[in-house]
Parts: C-alpha cells; sequence; structure tokens
C-alpha cells in the first residue's frame, strides 16, 4: 500500500460566458443592478434582480442601495473594533467585571460565537485580539502571557448582559460581523421585493433565488498564491485563477478565509491557533484555503476560520464533518479544503455518491442500448429517467391509459435518512437506525443485507433527487409506526392547510420529467404477455418481449435489457392469482390496490427462471375504511398512516384501546384481527373483524382538516361525535369506558409511557374532557406483497444458485427489476414509508445498470488502465473469514462484463482521503468468470494499511479507481483441470507469510471449486496444501475461510499453521518456515504437474526462494509475486 501527497485535482471550468452576456443585457435593459463600492476597506458588488413591483429602473437601484449601505453602517458602528465609538470598542475598554448590556444584533453574534467556541471545543475564538495586536507589535516573545487573557473563556455572556475576567481581554467581532452583514443584506432585500440577490463582501457570499439563467448562483473560490508571493498584490480578474465553483441553491452562502489575505508576521497567517495561543505558520502543510457552505455567512465565516485553525486539510474536515448533522439548525452543505503541498483539496463528499468525472468516464465505455422499462409507477418512471440519462433509448411500457399505479396512491410519504430536510429540522438521524428499524420490521421474511443497506445509503440521495431534479417539494416530516426518528418526508399543506397527496404528487412531477427526456417513448394501453428469452453459448438471456396494444395486437419488441417494474399481486384473487397460490387464506380479503395489481411481472420473470422469494408475505395495512354505506367492497380507501401519527387512537366494539397504534403495520393489523368483534349487517352477514379510528380536535388540526373534510363530507367515511356522550352512542358502548380509556391515554401521555401498550410516541393528546371528536371504521385489508422476483442490490432478477464449492445465486442475463414485483428487501412486514422509496433507489439503479449493459469491451481490468467502478456493497466477514475482515463489492461497468483477469492476478485500488492519493493492493475472491462484480476480501483494520481508511470512508454508490496487475496466471481448462505457462497442473502448493493471504485465498477457493465440478475421477495425487505462517495469532487472517473449504472438501485441502510467537496450547508449527516444514507439509518432491505460490511479504517471499531452491524445485515450478517483474507494472 503507498500513500502519495495530493490527490487527483485540476482546476475547475468557469461558468458559461452566455451567463455573463446574459447579466449585461439585462442590466442594460433595467432588469438588474450591480452595486459595487467598498466599506471598511473590503470591496463589494451586490446583484439585485428586482420584482415585478420593482419595475421602475431607477428608484429600484437606488432602494437596494439605501438598504446595503444602511446594513453595512450597522455593522460599522456595532462591530467594528477599528471604530473608536463601536459597541465592540466599548466592550473591548470596559473594567473587569463590569456588565455591558449587548444590542440585540451583538447579542445576536455573541451568542453564535459562544456555541462554536463549544462545540469545536476552542478552536474557534473570537476573543484572539490581544495575540494578534501583540504579534504585530512585540513578534512571538511574551505570548504567554498574553495568551492567558486572550479566549473567549474570559467573557461570560448572561441573560443580563456581557462581562470579562480581565481587563485586557478583547474581541475581534470583524469576520463574523461580515457574515452578519451579508445575512441581513440578503434577507431585507428580499423582503424589500427583489427576488433574486448575490451579496459578495470580500470573497464572503450570499445568494437569494436563482441567477437570471435560471440555474443556481456560483461562486468562484480563488487559488491561494504560492507562499513566496504572500502579500503581494493579488492577480487581476483575468489572470486569477480559482480551485472550485460553488453552486449555491437560494438562501446558501460561502464563507472563505485564507492566509493569504493578511498576514501578523513574515510566515504568520493572521488566523491565530487559541489552544495553542500563537499564529497559524504557513507551510505547505497548512490550510492556505478554507471554504464553507451553509445557509448563515456569519456561521460559515466563523468555521472557515475555526478549519484553518485546525491544522491540516485532514483536521480541518475532522473539525467540520460534525457540522454536516442535525446538531445545528444551519447545517454546513458544503466546504472546500487547500493546502498548498500537492495540493490538498478536500471537498465535502457523500460516501455513497460517485465522483463525478468517474461517472462520466465510466458512461463513455458504453454504446446507446434499448431498454424496455414494463410499468409506469415509480419504480418504473425513476428507472426509465436514469436508463435515459445513461445514453440508452427507452421504451416505457404501461398496461392503463396513464402512468401513476399504486405508487400514485401512496399517501405515507418516503423515508430517507441523512436528508437535508431532516438535518434543517434538527433530526438527528442516520443508516445505523433506519436499517435496525428496516430489519426490525422484516423479522420472518427475508431481508437481504446488501439491499437494506442500498436502500438506506442512497435514501437521501433519493429525496434530494426527487427534490433538485423532478422538483418535488418534499419539506415536511413525520414519524411513522416502527421508526425511531422522524424521517418520513411529505409535501407539505397548501396556504389553506389542505394536505397534498405525497404519492399524487410525486407522479405528477415523474410524469413530466418523464415527457421531456427524447429518449424515453411511453406506450400506454399495452400488456406484457411474456419476456422472449435466447439461448447465447449455452446461456439464457432476455432478449425482449412480447405485448398486446389497445386495439389486441401482438406486438415483438426486442431490446437490450428489460426492466420489470409491475408492481404486486394484491388485487388479484383469481383461481390462477399468485395470491391463491401463496395465500389462499387472504382471498376474499378487501385490498388497497388497483386492479392492475395482477402479478403479471412476476409471473413472467418465474416464466425464465427467476427465483422468488417470500410470496407468502403479504401486507395487511391496519387502517383501511369501511363505507357503511358499502362495507363488502373489494377495493377500499386507505386511510393514511397519518391518522394514528397525527394522534388518533384506536377503540373496539366497546371503546376500549388495545393496541399501541404506532407499532408496526404487522402488529396493528393482528391485534385487530385477534381483538376486535366480526362486522356485522343486519340480515347476519359478517364482514372481518374491524375497530374505530379515533381522533380529538387536537389530532385533527395535526393531521389537515381540509383531508378530513374530503373524507367526511364527500366520501362519509367519518362521522362527527359531541363529547365523550356522543362517542359512546355512535360506537355503541357504556359512556364510562370511553371516560376511563381516555383518562388512562391522557395519563401515559403525561408519564410518556402507556404500560399497558407499551406506545411512547404521542402525537396528540387525547382525554376523556374533549368536544370534538371524528371517527371511523377501519379494518385491515391488502396492501402490499413483500415477496416476487429476488434481485440483488444492483437490481438484478436472481435465479437458482448452480453448484460450486462457494454456492451462491447467479443472475439471470440482461433482465433487472424494482418496485413491489421484487422480493428480499422487505422481509415479513414492510417498514411504512419505504415503498416510494424502494421505487426510486432501486428503479434507478436497476435502470443505470440496463443501460450500461452494451459496452465496447467484453472485459474491464485487463487494459492496463486505471478505470473508475462503484461500490455494491461490504459485507462483513468476521465469522466467515476471520476478525476485522469485509468483502468489498464493486460493479464493473456492464453487467455482462468479467474483469479479464486469470486466477492468481491481483488488482490496484486508488483513491482520495483528505487531499492524498491512497493505493492498495488485493486478490480477487470472486472468479473470472463472475459477471458484472469483482470482490475483494480485506482486513479493516490498521493491518490492512492506508488504503483501508480510504475503504471504510465509501458506501455503496461511491467510487474509485483500480486496475488490473500482474501475478500467477493460473487458467482453468475445459476439463476443470488448470494450467501454469502451459503445462497441467494437479497439486498445488501455497505458502504465505504475514498479512498475504488473500490471493491465497483467491487460488483456493477457484482451484477446490473448479476441481470439484470436473467430471474425471479425483486422484489420491492432487490437492491444494497449504502452509502458512505468521508473528503471532492475532496476526492470522482469512483462516477461517481454509476450515470451511476442508470441511467442504477434507481430501482436497490441508493447512499448516507456524507462528514466531504461538499462544499457550499451540500445537502446530514454531518459529519460522524451514526445509523440513516445507518437505512435510506442501507437495514435496517437486513435479511437472505440482506448482507451488508465494504470498508474504517481499523478504519472506526471497527467504523461501532460497529454501526451495536448496530442496531443489526448479524456477518454473513456484511462483513469487516479489521476484515478479511485471507484477506491479
Amino acid at each position: 500500500a503507498s500513500q502519495v501527497v495530493g490527490g487527483s485535482w485540476s482546476r475547475p471550468k468557469g461558468p458559461s460566458p452566455d451567463d455573463d452576456k446574459l447579466l449585461e443585457e439585462w442590466k442594460s435593459k433595467g432588469k438588474l443592478h450591480v452595486l459595487e463600492g467598498v466599506w471598511c476597506a473590503v470591496p463589494y458588488k451586490v446583484t439585485v434582480v428586482p420584482d415585478d413591483t420593482l419595475a421602475d429602473a431607477a428608484p429600484s437601484c437606488d432602494k437596494a442601495q439605501s438598504i446595503i449601505d444602511g446594513v453595512a453602517d450597522e455593522a460599522k458602528s456595532i462591530f467594528s473594533h477599528f471604530e473608536k465609538d463601536s459597541e465592540v470598542s466599548k466592550i473591548n475598554g470596559l473594567e473587569a467585571e463590569k456588565v455591558h448590556t449587548p444590542s440585540e444584533s451583538m447579542r445576536k453574534v455573541l451568542s453564535m460565537a459562544a456555541t462554536l467556541n463549544r462545540m469545536t471545543r476552542g478552536v474557534f475564538d473570537p476573543a484572539i485580539l490581544p495575540l494578534a495586536e501583540h504579534v504585530k507589535k512585540n513578534g512571538s516573545e511574551g505570548l504567554s502571557e498574553v495568551a492567558a487573557y486572550s479566549k473567549w473563556s474570559s467573557f461570560k455572556l448572561t441573560d443580563e448582559g456581557l462581562e470579562k475576567s480581565h481587563a485586557g481581554a478583547k474581541l475581534d467581532l470583524c469576520g463574523l460581523a461580515k457574515g452578519w452583514a451579508i445575512d441581513e443584506m440578503a434577507k431585507r432585500l428580499k423582503d424589500a421585493g427583489f427576488k433574486s440577490s448575490y451579496v459578495d463582501w470580500g470573497g464572503d457570499i450570499k445568494a437569494m433565488g436563482t441567477h437570471p439563467a435560471g440555474r443556481n448562483w456560483t461562486a468562484a473560490v480563488l487559488e491561494p498564491p504560492e507562499a513566496d508571493k504572500i502579500g503581494t498584490e493579488l492577480p487581476s480578474d483575468g489572470e486569477k485563477q480559482y480551485i472550485a465553483h460553488i453552486e449555491l441553491r437560494d438562501g446558501q452562502a460561502v464563507a472563505t478565509s485564507g492566509d493569504y489575505l493578511q498576514t501578523l508576521a513574515s510566515g504568520l497567517s493572521h488566523v491565530i491557533d487559541p489552544r495553542k495561543g500563537s499564529p497559524i505558520k504557513i507551510t505547505g502543510d497548512s490550510i492556505a484555503s478554507a471554504s464553507v457552505v451553509c445557509s448563515s455567512c456569519m456561521l460559515a465565516d466563523a468555521l472557515a476560520t475555526a478549519a484553518m485553525a485546525a491544522g491540516n486539510v485532514g483536521q480541518g474536515r475532522r473539525l467540520l464533518d460534525p457540522f454536516r448533522g442535525s446538531g445545528l439548525k444551519d447545517p454546513v452543505g458544503d466546504y472546500l479544503l487547500y493546502s498548498r503541498l500537492g495540493p490538498r483539496v478536500v471537498r465535502l463528499k457523500e460516501a455513497s455518491a460517485e465522483v463525478p468525472q468517474h461517472r462520466e468516464d465510466r458512461h463513455s465505455f458504453h454504446e446507446e442500448a434499448h431498454v424496455i422499462v414494463i410499468g409506469g409507477g415509480l419504480a418504473g418512471v425513476s428507472a426509465a429517467i436514469e436508463a435515459s440519462k445513461a445514453k440508452a433509448k427507452v421504451t416505457l411500457i404501461e398496461k392503463e391509459s396513464d402512468l401513476g399505479g399504486n405508487s400514485a396512491k401512496a399517501t405515507s410519504g418516503i423515508n430517507a435518512c441523512g436528508t437535508r430536510v431532516q438535518k434543517a429540522n434538527g433530526v438527528d438521524d442516520d443508516g445505523r437506525y433506519f436499517e435496525r428499524d428496516t430489519h426490525v420490521s422484516a423479522k420472518g421474511g427475508r431481508s437481504d443485507l446488501g439491499c437494506v443497506t442500498a436502500l438506506s445509503d442512497k435514501s437521501a440521495e433519493a429525496i434530494h433527487w426527487l427534490m433538485d431534479e423532478l422538483g418535488v417539494p418534499l419539506t415536511a416530516l413525520s414519524q411513522l409506526g416502527g421508526h425511531a426518528r422522524k424521517r418520513t418526508h411529505r409535501v407539505p399543506p397548501r396556504s389553506d392547510g389542505t394536505p397534498v397527496p405525497v404519492g399524487y404528487t410525486i407522479m405528477q412531477h415523474a410524469r413530466a420529467a418523464a415527457s421531456a427526456y427524447e429518449g424515453i417513448e411511453v406506450k400506454t394501453s399495452c400488456s406484457v404477455t411474456k419476456l422472449l428469452q435466447e439461448e447465447k453459448d449455452g446461456i439464457k438471456e432476455v432478449k425482449g418481449v412480447e405485448y398486446k396494444d389497445a386495439s389486441g395486437t401482438v406486438h415483438t419488441l426486442r431490446a437490450d435489457a428489460v426492466v420489470v417494474t409491475t408492481g404486486g399481486f394484491g388485487y388479484d384473487h383469481s383461481d390462477s392469482s399468485l395470491m391463491k397460490e401463496h395465500r389462499p387464506d387472504l382471498i376474499g380479503v378487501p385490498t388497497t390496490n388497483g386492479s392492475f395489481a395482477d402479478g403479471a411481472g412476476i409471473k413472467f420473470g418465474s416464466d425464465v427462471g427467476a427465483n422468488l422469494v417470500d410470496m407468502d408475505k403479504v401486507q395487511l395495512h391496519p387502517t383501511a375504511f369501511i363505507d357503511p354505506k358499502d362495507p363488502g367492497a373489494h377495493t377500499k380507501y386507505l386511510g393514511p398512516e397519518a391518522l394514528r401519527g397525527s394522534g388518533g387512537i384506536l377503540l373496539d366494539q366497546k371503546g376500549k384501546r388495545f393496541v399501541n397504534e404506532l407499532d408496526l403495520r404487522s402488529v396493528v393489523s393482528k391485534k385487530i384481527l385477534d381483538h376486535c368483534e366480526p362486522y356485522k349487517m343486519p340480515d347476519g352477514t359478517a364482514y372481518r373483524p374491524w375497530s374505530w379510528c379515533v381522533l380529538n380536535e387536537e389530532a385533527q388540526e395535526k393531521f389537515g382538516k381540509p383531508m378530513l373534510a374530503f373524507y367526511k363530507d364527500q366520501v362519509g367515511l367519518f362521522e362527527a361525535a359531541e363529547g365523550t356522550k356522543g362517542l359512546a352512542e355512535l360506537i355503541g358502548c357504556d359512556e364510562q369506558n370511553i371516560i376511563d380509556t381516555l383518562k388512562d391515554y391522557a395519563a401515559a401521555v403525561d408519564q410518556k409511557i402507556c404500560s399497558k401498550t407499551g406506545k411512547v410516541v404521542f402525537p396528540s393528546r387525547v382525554c376523556e374532557t374533549d368536544k370534538s371528536f371524528i371517527v371511523g371504521r377501519i379494518t385491515p385489508c391488502i396492501h402490499y406483497c413483500m415477496g416476487g422476483l429476488e434481485i440483488s442490490s444492483a437490481g438484478e432478477v436472481l435465479t437458482q444458485a448452480t453448484s460450486g464449492a462457494m454456492g451462491k445465486r447467479s443472475k439471470i442475463r440482461r433482465l433487472f427489476a424494482a418496485g413491489e414485483c421484487t422480493g428480499g428487501v422487505h422481509g415479513g412486514n414492510r417498514l411504512g414509508g419505504n415503498s416510494l422509496l424502494e421505487c426510486v433507489v432501486f428503479g434507478r439503479l436497476a435502470g443505470e445498470r440496463a443501460a450500461t449493459i452494451k459496452q465496447t469491451h467484453a472485459t474491464t481490468l485487463d487494459r492496463g488502465d486505471w478505470v473508475p467502478l462503484t461500490l455494491r456493497e461490504v459485507r462483513a466477514t468476521d465469522e466467515k473469514y476471520g476478525h476485522n475482515t469485509a468483502v468489498y463489492r464493486f460493479n464493473l461497468h456492464g453487467a455482462l462484463q468479467t474483469t479479464g483477469l486469470e486466477v492468481g492476478r491481483f488488482i490496484a485500488i486508488r483513491g482520495e482521503l483528505d487531499g492524498d492519493t491512497l493505493t492498495g493492493y488485493y486478490s480477487p475472491i470472486s472468479r473470472p468468470e463472475d459477471e458484472g462484480v469483482i470482490d475483494i476480501l480485506c482486513r479493516t483494520d490498521e493491518k490492512g494499511g492506508p488504503i483501508v481508511n480510504f475503504l471504510t470512508s465509501l458506501k455503496p454508490g461511491g467510487s474509485c479507481l483500480m486496475k488490473g496487475m500482474g501475478g500467477a496466471k493460473l487458467v482453468r481448462q475445459p476439463d476443470h483441470s488448470w494450467a501454469y505457462q502451459g503445462r497441467r497442473v494437479d497439486k498445488l502448493s501455497l505458502l504465505c507469510g504475514g498479512t498475504g493471504l488473500a490471493p491465497a485465498v483467491q487460488i483456493a477457493r477457484a482451484y477446490i471449486n473448479s476441481v470439484a465440478a470436473g467430471n474425471t475421477p479425483r486422484s489420491a495425487m492432487c490437492g491444494l496444501r497449504i502452509v502458512y505462517a505468521a508473528e503471532a495469532a492475532g496476526d492470522l487472517a482469512f483462516v477461517a475461510a481454509f476450515d470451511q473449504l476442508k470441511k467442504r472438501y477434507p481430501d482436497l485441502l490441508s493447512y499448516y499453521l507456524v507462528l514466531n510467537a504461538p499462544p499457550a496450547g499451540w500445537t502446530q508449527g514454531i518459529g519460522f518456515v524451514d526445509q523440513d516444514c516445507m518437505r512435510q507439509n506442501l507437495w514435496f518432491p517437486p513435479a511437472d504437474d505440482h506448482l507451488l505460490v508465494m504470498c508474504g511479504p517481499p523478504i519472506f517471499e526471497k527467504i523461501m526462494c532460497g529454501n526451495l531452491e536448496k530442496l531443489g524445485y526448479p524456477s518454473e515450478q513456484y511462483y513469487s509475486f516479489a521476484a515478479d517483474p511485471d507484477a506491479t507494472s
């Protein structure tokens, strides 16, 4: 492994020159004003776009100038310590123990300073002015005495005011004040009717609205001059170089701090490290420039200064990363740190986000493919859009007259963790909680670890994609049953309080987006009748579909890949239905699904060999409305999850609670079915058990009275009741039961726990004194099918495994799926809010994977170049391969590609962390014939080298560079034997040392799998023998893999361990590997059908080569990675 200073950073391209032309055009027409000047010796440039009410150019320009000048004057009079009569100067001249009552603006800035000083553990400190003045005047001598009081702890901010413990303590608030002023200018300009503005004061910027070109505003970050140029005049505008162009959404700000702007002395930055009590020394390692993006320019300025004071770019990153979360109401949205050595450039990146340049390069390796998407719900449209963006020609086939499906009926919302909406609302959530909640809900079924991790890791990206690319305003949050955090995103209600249906709104935007892509052709009222399958090289693959149009005409449509997104089978209860086959007990149970939910896509997949999982796992939603006018209707209105999420409670026919209303859907449904009475008609007809859903005034307000009015007045599903008496009369029970129930519930709300049901979240306080109730009849009904086509975490449809040493699923070539037609994600019970998320995440993954099917090369890693790959999933393998191990699975560029590497060859991985380039070397454990993926096995502790820090920072979707290297190059023959350099090999010896065992795992797996799969009888003179030497037992890695193989194939494998420092009770080799050890435990004597491969540190291999020569092994009968000049070329 290696670590090289500096990364692959290159200077960015600037915004389009056409944008500048547009600005000039608007300026000439008076539609835009550019105000320039100097405040406090710092230049400013403010661009404003008035709205229609300020159309008269001259007055609106004067108004804007007056606003910004007024704010600048305020900032100067309050915060400038260069002004002797300013408020901060009065504070700095204050005697010890005297109290100053700060102005409102001063208190706001001081409160921010106090918070950041605490959160950065003193790295940010606004009270370092005495130190700065001392260094300028006296240099570094006597600093310790001044440092003792030159810190924020010398001040005390209370409700009464500000006081200081030392008369010499002083504040420098200029940076904060500039940020405060920029925030105020932007706010006041917006309040005054300027729809867009771009306030730039000395490189600190805040943007409101959008650029006149319709895009977001961008801010250019200046490249710092070389250290020997600090103090000289900066280049003119035409000669300036930039390190980034940062995009600013509406309301975002960026502040930059640089060591070149001013210095305290030669080689000393103006930034002071408060922890050391001295200025930062300007070196190649120190941060030369720090830029931070968030909504508050004041906060951005403070954090940029703190990052510079933290030390190097790695330390700056570690200081800023905690501010990305929900700890602040205004979390950091981006940052950029730059140091001259390298240079090192560190930019905020999401661990699950592919490097943009990697994506661009990766998409240059495939040709245009034709992709068919079957099904026009959210999964289908997501797949179509992503496939089109990846250069595919897309045909989207929908059997209904319009796109939408069950997605358009979804009301609960869409889950995600770590979104900017959550952060802005102070919700602390991440994948640990989300994945745990999903797995808890999934108990009793198959919930694939890779799929659930992908769902979680790609969830925030899914929300931001819907918001930023499709324009869906998912800014409202709620907490559904089964969730530990508030993570269900919805569309906020209209101004009159009317709720906006989230699924319908998403599909409106999705339909519009799909129609905007020229590469997407939509065929509605067309029903696919089967998948077309062909056989190539003895392997079957899907090559298109047969479908019937609205007139009944049958068509054949061929394609390079097919994505199935046809939904579940919740509606169809016919004799040939999947429900009849897998859950006959649910035949006749009502459903919330449309008639299109007939499981057609699942049947298509099954017909071509797809594996089906969890087909008996059908989710009952606990709150489907019973219409008193038609209680036996097969399709029912769904009572949204928000009924219970807003505080609605469930009562039985006796007026008593019986369940935690916010428990999992499966739990609530079962409680209703087990506890409540059947719905009985006057003629004696009995339907399924049901309960009452009761909302008081508070719950009605939270749910939304306009939406309740729809259910109550237009559809007739709710009835009103006045007080407990009216409620008892409607329910038909004793009023005392109602009173007792509501008293108990109110007490539980006050105690924050219900001892009867275990409920701990209480959205509303329902009590016996409430006067206004609305009541609906609800019953569990079929809502969602967890089972379906088994898929990988990349959306590939899987088929039953073939036999082998390490058995696993294989994929059906060219067939992908997403959404409710798939299984293996939700297990026994889907977590509320995960269905729309699944559609977006796996729809996009499947669409992109299908679109890249037509690669220009059949292999990925054998061309000698670094190529970008994305991480698919990570599997911890402590039990399988040993402590601190994991398998990293990367996607090759195309689902049908292979690596092109023979067994025994290794790969190099390269990535960037903290501005440095890290490289590591690994042997794949996937087979050469495996399509679409490469698996590497690695240690995840410090013994794995620096590259481990990069790998552990990646999440599925993140990217790296990979390159095929040299190695032993063992080639499997058609009869399942092996060849090395043209000769047959029956006997293999592996001589391993240190942590270099991964090549041995790859070779052992491949060799045993091949020999075990062969049809020729195995002789006693074939097999694999291993000697593995390490310093101590804790250094042994991957031995568990050999244990598993030996248990299954005892006649093919043996191994012997040698430790230099063995533990007590050790029964194998001690010391070092000598010639006797090799004779006794490896194949000996040497023979033409024998090969010995060494895996270990170079010094180990060198010593072993010497031993082999003494034992009479000819050089062509053994291989050493260290001795192979081509291995690392």
